[in-house]
């Protein structure tokens, strides 16, 4: 009897594909077809239909999800056809990066990259660089290679726990010609040659104006934090949004999403640099028809304030972006601020006993100019998302959400913290009951781990970064993040060190703060698709949503987490169409 079964359901299976066949070529002439992706399976991430075999598609929208007969009531009564070209891949929703910056993947895909970890990026390798005399024995090697052409010379991924001391007078013995712009790894910091100063004070930088300023070394020619965010950057963005070498690396950075099976990403910094021509450059490369990456646009207010001279024109121009979205660049109310300094320079800041070796960290917003700026775009109706990465730092934001929810209540805030790079269980309980989110960085972790334990924080402290076990174990939505180029932006691999907790080296540090399988694959769709507001439109594969898929060769839930990391991405579908990825070797 179940023999005969079977042969029944394959004998209809069968029957139904022909009819479907035979009605391609019309179906294909129609407007308004519908497009069925026949797959060997659809992870949905839809707990009332967790797996599929058939998605039914018009236009850029789902309209079934099912086994081939399951749509039958579509297909009957619509023209249609068949693709059969995923029959033996899996589907699962169109992976989603909620804190990324295409602006920094084109500034990084313009350098060098001389950096303390060895990267992968589409085939192409970059090594590990450890100790000042490697460091700076590839930095002269790479200025000797440079483009004759280009105006100066950028390298990224300078690291003072992994390459010594840096200052200007070492540029200067590099160069005293051309301009030399050192990028730290955590793109917080900088450092230039005398040529470099020079280039930036013909193009109206004053010293003179911020010669005590707090973050900025003019003996080592040294930018850190606002003092190269606020007082040097803003000089740059000229040259470094030039479309003849940014667009290289839009296009790029936008490869190398789809390569990884990305198709959303929400821009974390959008104007911070400069907002005309940032915006210029998203849309000449991502707001095009082939492009298979959307990005959810997220303000920095605060800098924007700076650029218009005032906070007013600021919240003016962020409530006239919604009215100006497209299909590719979209704005649905979030704003970014910033708090403590970065987790790869170790400026974040840090609760006592502080660091090892006793310097402090860094502010890049005082916490009460953050605090205004909170308010104002709180009660605006805005949601909030703020870069914060210690426990210190962490403090002060939440007092300041705390001082807003007493103020003025809001159901369903979503204010979300951006990285949690260090914090203890006490902040993850705050966290919950203040009803705040997290968009974590996992590879903090992986990459910092082991370095933070002998440098900076010590085995016990290092233990807890990025800690999202205790925040998923009181119902706190998490989310996954790469802040590219901070991290991969591989979601599958951001999931594996999530759930995995393992450092560079193979060690496992606080495994209770592990994510299950489950709530990893969680973060990098459905779950990141709430934290940027989008979980109507993304996230899970199901009737009404966009149709957006990553292709895998794999099931994730069936090669568990020690499998993820080889995964191998085919490419992506965007709101119905196949982006097969640009292989530029093959996938490591």
């Amino acid at each position: 009897m179940k023999r005969s079964l079977k042969l029944t359901k394959s004998v209809v299976i069968g029957a139904l594909l022909a009819l479907a066949v035979a009605t391609q070529a019309t179906a294909q002439e129609q407007p308004g077809a519908i497009t069925v992706f026949i797959a060997k399976k659809i992870v949905t991430m839809d707990p009332t239909r967790p797996t599929a075999t058939a998605v039914a598609i018009r236009g850029q929208e789902i309209l079934s999800v099912g086994s081939l007969a399951d749509l039958q009531p579509w297909l009957k009564a619509n023209p249609h056809r068949i693709d059969t070209q995923f029959k033996d891949k899996v589907l699962l929703p169109g992976l989603i990066d909620p804190h990324l910056h295409p602006l920094l993947g084109a500034i990084a895909f313009q350098t060098v990259w001389i950096t303390p970890e060895p990267w992968n990026v589409m085939g192409q390798r970059t090594p590990a660089t450890l100790g000042q005399e490697a460091y700076l024995k590839a930095l002269k090697t790479a200025f000797a290679a440079r483009q004759k052409d280009a105006p100066i010379f950028m390298t990224w991924g300078f690291s003072a726990d992994s390459h010594g001391e840096l200052s200007g007078e070492v540029l200067d013995s590099i160069s005293k010609e051309v301009p030399i712009l050192v990028l730290q790894r955590s793109m917080h910091e900088i450092y230039i040659n005398t040529p470099m100063l020079a280039f930036l004070k013909a193009k109206g930088l004053d010293p003179d104006k911020y010669k005590d300023h707090p973050q900025i070394d003019w003996k080592t020619n040294h930018f850190w934090e606002d003092g190269m965010f606020s007082v040097a950057l803003p000089y740059m963005a000229g040259i470094l949004l030039d479309p003849a070498a940014a667009d290289p690396g839009y296009l790029k950075t936008r490869d190398y999403l789809t390569y990884n099976g990305v198709t959303t990403v929400a821009d974390m910094n959008t104007g911070g640099t400069n907002y005309d021509l940032e915006m210029a450059s998203l849309k000449r490369n991502f707001d095009t028809p082939d492009s298979p990456v959307r990005v959810r646009l997220t303000p920095d207010v605060m800098k924007l304030a700076t650029a218009l001279k005032g906070p007013e024109a600021a919240m003016n121009l962020v409530g006239q972006l919604k009215a100006q979205n497209t299909r590719h660049l979209v704005f649905n109310n979030g704003i970014k601020l910033f708090a403590d300094g970065a987790m790869f320079s170790q400026a974040m800041q840090i609760g006592d006993p502080g660091y090892i070796d006793g310097h402090h960290g860094e502010w890049i917003s005082q916490p009460g100019p953050f605090a205004e700026f909170a308010r104002s775009y709180w009660d605006a109706g805005y949601q909030i998302h703020v870069h914060t990465n210690g426990d210190g730092g962490a403090k002060m934001v939440l007092d300041t959400l705390q001082a807003l929810l007493d103020a003025k209540p809001r159901a369903d805030h979503r204010f979300t913290i951006e990285h949690y790079g260090y914090a203890d269980d006490g902040t993850s309980r705050r966290i919950a009951k203040l009803g705040a989110r997290v968009s974590a960085n996992p590879f903090y972790l992986y990459d910092l781990g082991d370095r933070y334990a002998a440098n900076g924080l010590g085995t016990d402290r290092a233990a807890r970064i990025a800690p999202l076990g205790g925040l998923v174990r009181r119902n706190v939505p998490v989310g996954l993040h790469s802040d590219f180029p901070m991290a991969p932006a591989e979601p599958l691999f951001l999931a594996w060190t999530a759930a995995s907790r393992k450092t560079m080296s193979g060690k496992v540090f606080s495994p209770d703060e592990r994510l299950t399988l489950d709530q990893a694959i969680r973060a990098i769709t459905i779950d990141a698709a709430y934290l940027i507001g989008m979980e109507t439109e993304l996230g899970s594969i199901e009737a009404g949503k966009l149709a957006d898929f990553a292709v895998l060769d794999k099931d994730p839930y069936e090669v568990g987490v020690k499998g993820l990391r080889g995964i191998k991405v085919w490419g992506t579908v965007f709101e119905g169409q196949a982006h097969p990825a640009k292989r530029i070797a093959a996938h490591q």
